[in-house]
């Protein structure tokens, strides 16, 4: 007879490798890696791995605690250059045209690199050098505004990334 002990142990290691089976497919994984150094857009100081969540534009924003949450919920608008590079940082959404002019991009478009520091650095392709030049003279707040805020994602026609499914 088995002991109440070892079946514990059995039932819970079974579990534990289903879980891991299971998960070792999904396409989050990328997201995963990224999430787990990147410290929240409101509290720049505090991590969000493992922490809240924020169903936002049919994706995931990751933030520290549930303050937090209400203040995403509450004001949108004010977190939307920072809730937007954040999902251009995890890969939940790309640029389709120039965020700041709404022009097609080609391979040869120049591309600017937004360090974001604590929130992610992401590379960005705008339609000139004129762009990359006029981005280079701001502070990373107005980068993140310019080509992440309200208008500059409508010009960018930034776009979801659909997961692929495995299997």
């Amino acid at each position: 007879m088995i002991s109440k002990r070892s079946f514990c142990f059995t039932l819970s290691l079974t579990l534990l490798l289903s879980f891991s089976f299971l998960s070792a497919d999904e396409p989050v994984a990328t997201i995963d890696k990224k999430v787990s150094s990147l410290k929240c857009f409101i509290m720049k100081t505090r991590p969000v791995a493992g922490k809240k969540v924020v169903e936002y534009k049919d994706a995931q924003l990751y933030v520290c605690c549930s303050a937090c949450v209400a203040r995403v919920k509450k004001y949108p608008e004010k977190y939307e250059g920072k809730a937007n590079h954040q999902l251009v940082y995890t890969g939940q959404y790309k640029q389709t045209l120039c965020p700041i002019t709404g022009s097609e991009l080609t391979d040869d478009s120049p591309k600017f690199k937004v360090d974001g520091g604590v929130l992610g650095a992401v590379e960005v392709h705008v339609a000139s050098t004129k762009e990359v030049a006029s981005l280079k003279a701001m502070e990373i707040d107005d980068q993140i505004n310019a080509l992440f805020g309200t208008a500059a994602f409508k010009k960018g026609k930034f776009v979801k990334v659909k997961k692929d499914k495995k299997g």
